[in-house]
C-alpha cells in the first residue's frame, strides 16, 4: 500500500535527516581529532591537551586534510599521516614551538618533510579559503577575524547547500542552528550561529539562483 505524506511531513522527515547527518559528521571529526592525539601519545610519547569543546573544530579544520593525504598518497602510512596532521594541528591551534619543532624533527627524521610541506600548503589554502567565503558574507569582522573557531562549519557545507533545496521555516531552520549548536558545545552563541549559518544558505541559494 503507498503511504501518501504531506508537503510539510517530507520536510521535517528531510530536517531531521540532516540532524542526523550533522550529528554523525561532528562525531566523525571528533574521532578523527581524538584518535591523532591519541596515536602520537603511544607513538611518540607527545601529549597535547585541549579543550574537549574544541575536538569538533579540530576535526572539522584537519578531517580534509587528512583525508586528502590518504586518498593522494597511497605510500603514506597512517603513522606518517597522523604525524603530519599533527605538525598542522600544532602550527593552526597552539603557541607551542617546543612541541612543534619536536615534530617537525620526527617529520624529518622520516624522510615525509615533502608530503608535510604539501598538507601545510593544503592546510593555508583551505584557511583562507573560508575566511575568503565567510568575509564575502558581510558578516561582522571582528566575529569572524578568529576564523580557526568557526572551522567545524567546513565539513557541514554540502548540509547547508542541500537545505537551499528545501523550503524551510524559520522553525525548522533554528531546529538545525541548534543541533549545530549542541554539537560544537562552544560559547558563540546561538542567535550569532543561526546568523552566520542563514547568509551561508542565502549565498547558496543566490548562487544556484545566478548561475
Amino acid at each position: 500500500m503507498d503511504i501518501i505524506i504531506t508537503e510539510s511531513q517530507y520536510i521535517k522527515l528531510l530536517v531531521e535527516k540532516n540532524e542526523t547527518e550533522i550529528a554523525n559528521i561532528f562525531t566523525k571529526y571528533k574521532n578523527i581529532t581524538n584518535t591523532i592525539f591519541s596515536d602520537v601519545k603511544k607513538q611518540y610519547k607527545i601529549d597535547f591537551t585541549f579543550l574537549g569543546t574544541w575536538g569538533s573544530v579540530i576535526g572539522g579544520f584537519i578531517g580534509p586534510i587528512s583525508e586528502y593525504m590518504s586518498g593522494k598518497y597511497a605510500n603514506l602510512s597512517e603513522t606518517d599521516i597522523t604525524l603530519i596532521s599533527f605538525g598542522i594541528i600544532l602550527t593552526f591551534f597552539s603557541s607551542n614551538t617546543e612541541k612543534l619543532q619536536k615534530v617537525l624533527k620526527l617529520i624529518k627524521e622520516k624522510q615525509i618533510v615533502t608530503f608535510f610541506d604539501i598538507a601545510i600548503m593544503k592546510a593555508y589554502d583551505l584557511k583562507n579559503s573560508f575566511l575568503d567565503f565567510l568575509s564575502s558574507l558581510n558578516l561582522t569582522m571582528s566575529k569572524v577575524s578568529n576564523m580557526i573557531a568557526y572551522a567545524f562549519l567546513i565539513p557541514l557545507m554540502p548540509i547547508f547547500k542541500n537545505v537551499v533545496d528545501m523550503d524551510l521555516s524559520e522553525e525548522q531552520i533554528d531546529l538545525i542552528v541548534i543541533g549545530v549548536s549542541h554539537y560544537t558545545g562552544l560559547s558563540i552563541g546561538t542567535k550569532y550561529l543561526k546568523y552566520m549559518i542563514e547568509e551561508i544558505i542565502n549565498r547558496f541559494r543566490s548562487s544556484d539562483n545566478n548561475p
